[in-house]
């Protein structure tokens, strides 16, 4: 063995055990420089689709009318965009059209994709929203691994079913900062994962987005 090979692959897999998702399969990683719509207001193009239950078609599941997307919440699954994204503000809003109900906002969501994936989930959990989940391996440094959730910061601030929410996410190198409805609900620092694909989850209940959309982080 040729001198440094050892330490080489000590540092390979000493990585690959840190490491809480699949790797990085995206050529480029955006970082908005301007505003990006990731919905059209029509179509669901450049999104694509994961369903629990492989017979599942996305249109069964997923589709667009009045500017709205509107997900049935079952079989379980999620909407994620094909791209990928870092260092960005993210502005999604939601409500519940027959009551409260369950779904979340992936950020990071990284490879392989199934359910549940590898990613930070902002909750939409009726009551919860603001609540920021560790999902399918993902970490955060100092946190022990046995901590899946970090609860929102203050009483909720959300709005009775029916009416229109916001989330408006920050997402800077490998920290994230949540706001329900402008209230500061969440921020966190040490995240393992800095970039990824945006997702929109399926989990049990109907539930409509609209005026999805990033932006470049503030002084950029």
């Amino acid at each position: 063995m040729k001198p440094g090979s050892l330490w080489l692959i000590l540092t390979f897999l000493g990585a690959a055990a840190l490491s809480p998702c699949g790797a990085q399969t995206s050529d480029t990683i955006i970082r908005p420089k301007e505003k990006i719509e990731l919905f059209d207001g029509r179509t669901l193009a450049g999104w694509t689709f994961v369903s629990k239950d492989t017979n599942a078609t996305a249109a069964a599941i997923w589709s667009v009318t009045n500017g709205v997307i509107l997900c049935q919440g079952k079989p379980y699954g999620y909407a994620r965009t094909l791209k990928f994204y870092r260092d960005y503000q993210l502005h999604v809003e939601w409500r519940w059209p027959q009551g409260p109900g369950n779904s979340g906002v992936f950020l990071h969501l990284n490879p392989p994709d199934k359910v549940w994936p590898c990613c930070y989930e902002a909750q939409l959990l009726a009551g919860n929203a603001g609540e920021l989940r560790l999902n399918g391996g993902s970490h955060i440094a100092n946190l022990a691994p046995t901590i899946k959730s970090l609860p929102r910061q203050q009483p909720s601030s959300e709005k009775p079913a029916g009416e229109w929410n916001a989330y408006d996410i920050v997402c800077r190198s490998n920290a994230i900062t949540i706001r329900v409805n402008g209230v500061l609900q969440n921020q966190v620092a040490g995240t393992a994962l800095e970039s990824g694909t945006i997702g929109l989850q399926a989990e049990g209940a109907p539930v409509e987005f609209r005026n999805l959309f990033l932006e470049p982080l503030p002084g950029e």
